[in-house]
């Protein structure tokens, strides 16, 4: 009777391949889950079928943390051993020492503690033989947690001895998971980092090497259209130059949505003139409107003050943007304008908290073909056009608004549309800059866009600092046409050398080089007190923000960076002579 007993298993039991009489460890096998959460398994292992039964009826009753006690069977080690290898989830076992050996419950404890590894799982021991195996001396060298008497234990005195094994196991479980949780953010978070410096690396790297050759075509363009050619070469190298320029704008359009998907989109806080700022944009496109047919006219509010601190790239980036599409999608004899005006004025904002800051409203209105409401719900999505028709006709990559967006939002602001089909549009964004202190006076390093020369550009030596051959032409070709004497290095270390041995006004320095680097070179440069002052400008491929902050870090005064234009070199140029 007994023999069928043993040989039977209760309902949620794992059972046992085993068919010989020898105990099998098998810790690298999957091992299941005995029960669904709602109950705690306790395996019991000895090999008398009435110790079974009479566990299973004092504890059928036993409740801890509103869950049950799903009771698991095994009749010898080898048995035990079995199901532990297979079942991940036991919480306690219950466990003799003498059965089919004299220290078969210390072999499965040997196998749970040291073949598996496995602290969590609570050991009460129960024998009929306590003599053979002293309390103090198992308790210490097998790692068990409890131990108890068959001939003196009680029904009050099992349930106390499992739920102290229950809670402790389930502090440990807890604290595993607690650890685990922990080392799998930790993980998650070095990955991401790991991620975001190998985007960032690839962004500076992609922006390097696009750059460089858009420079040798933008440049030598820009050189070629004021060397006297006839109308026809005016008109292909023209051809040349707006080609490159719009392969340039696709070009910053995909970096900058990559650095805002990478969040490593920064922003400048440097002061400027918002107000040459407005007059410039309506200088540039006033020939451009002319040719179209198209009225264009600019208004900026009289009270905001005429320097502030932002960054106007970005702003001019936001508008070019905004007035380009404004522009597009007008026809002949149609109307775009730009408004500005404040939203708020230095001083107390409705909580009574002292604000620095000017809101900044922006309007562009034009009265072209309009957008559809469907279409303007998802316009400020990248990749979005009106439709494909759309697409076809005007152009673009659709991702203009989308970073016009982020950028609104990271001044501060952010950026809307009314519009209606065959009536127009007004986009209209605004941003927060910084006022302006009274008494603040412009100094070398901030941005003005109209700066006037202090000096004859004939007067000034500048040392071109570039690796790269085609760069070199272009950057001889530009200041030639705008009347400066120049040098040209290949490397840092021979730039080093010029300066010691030369009389330098300016430098202008590539950061990406063989032999030695930009960054270093300047470094070494402002290391000796006779070229603290010498004004270094950055001249880099690489248009990301880190880049300009590793060029300042550094001890560059400046940055320009590539494709140079003609009248950008001139205006930084101007800035340091």
């Amino acid at each position: 009777m007994f023999s069928n007993a043993n040989n039977s298993l209760g309902k949620g039991d794992c059972q046992s391949s085993n068919t010989d009489g020898s105990l099998q460890f098998r810790p690298t096998e999957k091992r299941m889950k005995t029960t669904n959460g709602e109950s705690f398994s306790v395996l019991v292992v000895d090999d008398i079928i009435d110790v079974h039964r009479l566990t299973k009826m004092v504890l059928r009753d036993f409740e801890f943390e509103g869950k049950t006690l799903n009771l698991l069977n095994a009749y010898s080690a080898k048995e035990a051993i079995d199901k532990i290898s297979r079942c991940d989830d036991i919480a306690v076992v219950l466990l003799d020492i003498v059965m089919e050996s004299t220290d078969a419950g210390f072999q499965v404890v040997n196998y749970i503690r040291n073949v598996l590894n496995d602290n969590t799982v609570r050991i009460i021991l129960r024998t009929g033989e306590p003599g053979a195996a002293p309390e103090k001396s198992v308790i210490l060298d097998y790692d068990i947690n409890d131990y108890l008497s068959k001939a003196e234990i009680t029904s009050t005195k099992l349930t106390m001895s499992l739920v102290t094994a229950l809670r402790s196991y389930r502090d440990i479980k807890r604290a595993s998971e607690l650890i685990e949780a922990k080392l799998k953010a930790e993980n998650e978070s070095k990955n991401a980092q790991a991620a975001s410096l190998a985007k960032s690396q690839f962004l500076a790297h992609m922006s390097h090497e696009i750059r460089t050759p858009m420079n040798g075509i933008l440049g030598l363009a820009d050189v070629l259209l004021t060397s006297g050619l006839n109308k026809e070469q005016s008109e292909y190298i023209e051809i040349i130059r707006n080609s490159g320029s719009s392969l340039l704008t696709i070009i910053n359009d995909i970096l900058d949505f990559s650095k805002i998907e990478a969040g490593k989109m920064d922003l400048d806080n440097v002061r400027f003139n918002l107000h040459d700022l407005v007059s410039e944009i309506h200088s540039l496109y006033r020939v451009e409107s002319k040719k179209n047919n198209l009225l264009f006219d600019t208004a900026i509010d009289f009270n905001i003050p005429a320097e502030v601190f932002g960054d106007p790239v970005r702003l001019r980036q936001i508008l070019l943007n905004l007035i380009n599409n404004s522009m597009k999608f007008t026809d002949s004899g149609g109307e775009v304008h730009l408004s500005v005006v404040s939203l708020s004025n230095k001083g107390m904002d409705a909580k009574g908290i002292r604000e620095d800051t000017l809101n900044l409203q922006f309007c562009v209105t034009d009265t072209g073909i309009g957008i559809a409401p469907d279409v303007q719900r998802k316009l400020f999505l990248p990749f979005i056009q009106g439709d494909a028709s759309t697409t076809r006709k005007y152009g673009g990559t659709g991702l203009g608004l989308q970073i016009s967006k982020c950028l609104c939002e990271l001044m501060g602001g952010g950026i809307s549309i009314v519009s209606e089909v065959g009536k127009g549009a007004m986009f209209v964004f605004d941003i927060k800059v910084e006022v302006i202190a009274k008494g603040d006076r412009v100094g070398k390093g901030d941005y003005d866009i109209y700066p006037q020369p202090d000096n004859e550009a004939q007067d000034t030596l500048v040392l071109v600092v570039e690796d790269n051959i085609v760069n070199q032409k272009v950057a001889a070709a530009l200041l030639r046409k705008l009347g400066y004497h120049y040098t040209i290095v290949d490397n840092g270390e021979e730039a080093l050398a010029a300066v010691q041995q030369g009389e330098f006004d300016l430098v202008l320095m590539d950061c990406m080089m063989p032999v030695l680097d930009g960054y270093e070179a300047t470094i070494q440069i402002r290391e000796e007190k006779a070229f603290t002052e010498l004004p270094i400008i950055a001249m880099s491929a690489s248009a990301l923000p880190v880049e300009r902050r590793k060029c300042t870090e550094a001890g560059m005064n400046d940055f320009i960076s590539k494709p140079v234009d003609l009248m950008s070199l001139k205006k930084t140029l101007q800035r340091w002579h």
